[in-house]
């Protein structure tokens, strides 16, 4: 993540995910087919990642995240992309 976004305080970090997401999506929608909206949240032993958005919103982040993507462009794909 951008270190802006760890410095962010808790309560601004939700508003300020799904502002970007939105920005993103709409400025593409209908010229991108598919989105990775979650990218990583797990680390290697399987548990969610200890990143600024699970700090602020727990593992809701993750639908919150993929709900405004469907929202900005509700024709694209969606996916949560992990290695693991």
């Amino acid at each position: 993540l951008p270190g802006w976004v760890s410095s962010l305080p808790t309560t601004s970090v939700q508003a300020a995910m799904e502002n970007h997401i939105t920005n993103e999506v709409t400025h593409f929608k209908g010229k991108i087919y598919a989105w990775d909206v979650v990218n990583e949240p797990f680390d290697d032993s399987g548990n969610y990642r200890t990143d600024a958005f699970y700090t602020a919103m727990g593992s809701n982040y993750i639908a919150d995240a993929l709900n405004t993507a469907h929202a900005a462009d509700p024709s694209a794909k969606l996916s949560l992309n992990d290695y693991n």
